[in-house]
C-alpha cells in the first residue's frame, strides 16, 4: 500500500485481513480484541463489530470512512473553540484534532475505563490526554457547557437501545450547543424506516437536518444544528481548502443529502 495512505477499508478488506491478522496483547481485560495487519490496527468487538482503527505511518489519520463524515461538521462552523466528543473509540478523532487543529478544546466522554487504557496503551492517544469515565446520557444530564462542535458516535450492544434515539437525549444535545453550533451523529442504521424514523425525531429537536450515506456502509452520519446551514456552494469551496484534506471533505460534503425545508 502507498506509506501515506491506507486503502479503502470495507467488508471484502476485513475478510481478507482478519484471517492474517496480528493479535496486539495489551493489560486489559476486555471483551474486545486488537488486531493488526499492513499498518493498520483496529477494535474488534465481542458482536464482531469494528469500532475503531489506526493507521500505524500516520497516527493522525482518520482511516474509517464514517470518522472522517463525523469531523466534516468542522466544515460547518467558523472558527470553533469547543467540542464535545461522546464515544472516544481509541481516540481517532482526538489525535486528528490534535494534529490538524490544536486550538479547538475537545471534552472526550468515554463510559468505558478499558476503551480508555486501550486508546493510550494501543492507540497512541496521549497518556496525560483526559477523557471523562461517563456515559453520553449522564454527562449530558449534568452538563451546564456549550459547545461549537458536538460529536455522537456511541456503540451499543445489539441487545441494548441506543440513546440517540430517544427524544430526551436529542433534547440534552441541542441544549448542548451554541447557537451557531453542529451536531453530527453516527447512526447504525438497520433499515430503511429505521433511518426515516431516526430522521423523523430529528426534525423534531433541530432545525436543520443533513446527512450521508457513507460509502458502501450501513452508517448514516447527521449533521444537525439550529442555525441555518451554510449555503451547499460555500460548504463546497470550504470542504476543498488544503487543511480539510486528510478527511476528504469535497467529497464527503458534495455527497451531502440536502432535505425539503
Amino acid at each position: 500500500m502507498p506509506s501515506n495512505r491506507p486503502p479503502f477499508i470495507d467488508l471484502a478488506w476485513f475478510k481478507m485481513a482478519q484471517p492474517q491478522a496480528t493479535r496486539i496483547n495489551c493489560s486489559v481485560q476486555h471483551s474486545c480484541e486488537v488486531f493488526e495487519y499492513d499498518s493498520l490496527r483496529w477494535i474488534c468487538t465481542a458482536d464482531g463489530a469494528v469500532q475503531s482503527m489506526l493507521f500505524t505511518e500516520d497516527h493522525s489519520y482518520p482511516v474509517l470512512h464514517y470518522i472522517k463524515a463525523l469531523l466534516c461538521s468542522l466544515v460547518f462552523v467558523d472558527k470553533p473553540g469547543k467540542m464535545l466528543n461522546l464515544g472516544l473509540g481509541s481516540g481517532a478523532i482526538e489525535r486528528y484534532l490534535e494534529s490538524h487543529h490544536p486550538e479547538i478544546a475537545v471534552t472526550s466522554i468515554e463510559p468505558e475505563v478499558e476503551m480508555i487504557t486501550l486508546s493510550k496503551e494501543c492507540f497512541y492517544l496521549d497518556s496525560s490526554y483526559p477523557v471523562r469515565n461517563q456515559s453520553a446520557e449522564s454527562f449530558l444530564h449534568d452538563n451546564q457547557q456549550q459547545f461549537d462542535l458536538i460529536i455522537c458516535d456511541i456503540h451499543c450492544p445489539p441487545e441494548q437501545p441506543n440513546p440517540i434515539e430517544t427524544m430526551t437525549f436529542l433534547q440534552n444535545l441541542t441544549n448542548a450547543l451554541l447557537p451557531q453550533g453542529v451536531v453530527a451523529i453516527n447512526f447504525l442504521a438497520e433499515s430503511e424506516s429505521h433511518i426515516i424514523d431516526m430522521l423523523v425525531r430529528l426534525r423534531q429537536i433541530f432545525e436543520q437536518v443533513t446527512l450521508i450515506d457513507v460509502l458502501r456502509q450501513q452508517n448514516i452520519v447527521f449533521y444537525c444544528s439550529n442555525n441555518p446551514f451554510p449555503e451547499p456552494s460555500e460548504l463546497n469551496l470550504k470542504a476543498a481548502l488544503p487543511v480539510y484534506g486528510n478527511i476528504q471533505a469535497e467529497t464527503i460534503i458534495s455527497q451531502l443529502i440536502w432535505l425539503p425545508e
